[in-house]
């Protein structure tokens, strides 16, 4: 009996940690992003999935998992669309959970925090019936749906991104990750699995690009400093070129600039750094690289312009070359007059270039401002969010405990 007993504990068991790492891989859609599909998407990869997960653990199962999960992430949905952000529908991948795309990234952390904490909230929802049910009937499967629901939306809320509780404690320090991380070390060795090796891998992977995000604003600003500058130099070769525009040799002279950027491009090959270099210990040396590679691409840009106003000045002088010879041939004593051609403008060309880099730099600006204010927020929003965090985390737990108990005390029953 008592060995009957044991392998189902361990079936049970195992039921648990499938579960939550079917839900666990879902949370790769804030890694992967959008997956566009059909209208009825949803619905379809529903039952295929049920009807996989039936196939190893039963009809009954099979519909706790899916519909635990469905809640889950409708969840995210709504909150997502209160947001303002734009998803795609939520698709359901056998073994693997489900997704939904989001086809922007929220604005802040705060808004990133009730997008993420909408999921655990709506999944304490999803089987609060499940109480009401088994306290009715006392059926040992509405406490497997309990203690299952619990499990994955509280083991959900750990302070480790990409998991909504990352997300949700992001808003109050990103310094949180790390401790988390410190915690899920121990249980590498003391207890390895492959769910908790992706919550450490997936961890460790968000909160060193956290840790980077000073160098890469730097990088940015570097990025910034460069499009001015480029701006300044292409107003002072207009300048230059508007006194040149009516002399016969134009064109070759638009040519010395062309070549002038050529040599600039020479010398900032010779100058880029070559070889791995470490981060951190050298990102002295890596800014500096990105200096030389943005120098490089802005004179790379300039040479494209320059090119393009010589072939389309080329045209306009061909154009009237032509015009002039055909007026000849046709009026060779020069009796009649030649028709009156537009003077060929550079300014046009240069605004356009001028547009193209400013709109740019804009969007540039505009990515940089929000990642470096993502992470701001004020004391009042701090203290509702760890509030209301602990608070679900705790309600949370009382579930787990409670569903533990009906496991326990129906072991025998539940297959």
């Amino acid at each position: 009996m008592s060995e009957k007993a044991e392998k189902q504990n361990q079936s049970r068991l195992w039921t648990i940690l499938a579960g939550i790492g079917l839900f666990l891989l879902s949370k790769l859609k804030w890694v992967f992003g959008l997956l566009k599909l059909g209208k009825f998407a949803t619905l379809i990869s529903m039952f295929i999935s049920m009807g996989a997960y039936a196939v190893f653990y039963g009809w009954k199962f099979a519909v706790a998992i899916v519909y635990l999960i469905f809640v889950h992430e409708m969840g995210h949905l709504v909150a997502a669309k209160q947001k303002g952000i734009k998803t795609s529908p939520a698709i359901f991948i056998p073994f693997m959970g489900a997704a939904i795309g989001m086809k922007e990234m929220p604005k802040n952390a705060k808004d990133e925090a009730y997008i993420a904490y909408a999921g655990p909230l709506f999944g304490l929802m999803s089987f609060l019936p499940a109480v009401f049910l088994y306290e009715s009937t006392g059926q040992p499967f509405w406490g497997l749906v309990i203690f299952l629901g619990a499990m994955i939306n509280l083991f959900n809320l750990f302070p480790v991104s990409p998991l909504d509780g990352g997300r949700i404690v992001g808003v109050l320090s990103t310094k949180i990750w790390f401790i988390g991380l410190l915690i899920v070390i121990p249980y590498l060795f003391i207890s390895p699995d492959p769910i908790i090796f992706l919550v450490f891998l997936f961890g460790i992977m968000t909160w060193w690009k956290r840790v980077r995000e000073d160098f890469e604003h730097k990088k940015t600003e570097l990025t910034l400093e460069a499009f001015e500058s480029e701006q300044q130099k292409l107003s002072h070769i207009q300048q230059e070129l508007n006194e040149y525009r009516d002399m016969p040799n134009f064109s070759h002279i638009i040519g010395t600039y062309i070549e002038d950027v050529r040599v600039a491009k020479n010398r900032v090959k010779d100058r880029v750094p070559t070889g791995f270099t470490f981060p951190i210990l050298q990102d002295k040396k890596k800014i500096e690289k990105h200096k030389i590679i943005v120098e490089l691409e802005m004179l790379n840009n300039r040479e494209r312009f320059l090119k393009t106003l010589r072939e389309e000045y080329d045209k306009d002088r061909n154009k009237r070359d032509a015009l002039a010879q055909a007026c000849h041939e046709s009026d060779p004593e020069g009796i009649a007059s030649l028709p009156v051609l537009p003077d060929f403008s550079t300014a046009a060309y240069f605004e356009a270039y001028e547009k193209s880099l400013l709109a740019e730099k804009a969007e540039t600006k505009k990515v940089y401002d929000q990642q470096k204010n993502y992470y701001v927020a004020n004391m009042k929003t701090k203290i509702v969010v760890l509030a209301l965090y602990l608070l679900l985390a705790g309600v949370l737990s009382a579930f787990v405990v409670y569903g533990n108990h009906l496991m326990d005390i129906n072991r025998f029953l539940i297959s």
